[in-house]
């Protein structure tokens, strides 16, 4: 294989392996905002949780704590709307990552593939140039037929 071939290659295999590298950073970075989004419902939900039944028979109070009931509750609702959409993003961001390392794997395997093709002719061609010298020295080493005319 040319110089030219392998650097293309080469070329792509290190393209292919920046794509893989940058998904890859690309599904932490998802996976991170997924987990806070997460986090950040789960704490929602223990503040929800931990509010305490109202006792007070004054209106205001009970207005304020329903007040308080709700917004939790809607902030909830955005919370868990938000980590639904960071799980997608995860999701998408998971698919890249798989693409891109299946196609780097794929060039990978055509660079090692054409590598143990190169060294294979490679190996032939050294038996076929040691079978020629070895043929030779056999050659050399053999007596010179002698003709039935000697001079005595």
């Amino acid at each position: 294989m040319s110089r030219r071939g392998r650097g293309n290659l080469s070329g792509l295999v290190r393209l292919r392996g920046v794509r893989e590298r940058d998904s890859r950073i690309g599904l932490a970075a998802a996976l991170s905002e997924e987990r806070a989004a997460a986090a950040k419902v789960s704490e929602l939900e223990r503040q929800l949780g931990s509010l305490p039944a109202p006792v007070s028979s004054d209106l205001a109070t009970f207005r304020a704590s329903q007040h308080r009931v709700e917004v939790l509750g809607e902030a909830l609702v955005d919370a868990r709307a938000g980590q639904a959409a960071a799980h997608q993003i995860t999701l998408m961001a998971r698919n890249r990552w798989v693409e891109d390392r299946s196609r780097l794997a794929a060039v990978e395997s055509l660079v090692a593939r054409r590598t143990a093709a190169i060294r294979e002719e490679r190996r032939r061609r050294e038996n076929r140039e040691l079978d020629e010298m070895a043929g030779e020295l056999w050659r050399r080493q053999q007596p010179v037929p002698t003709t039935g005319r000697e001079a005595s």
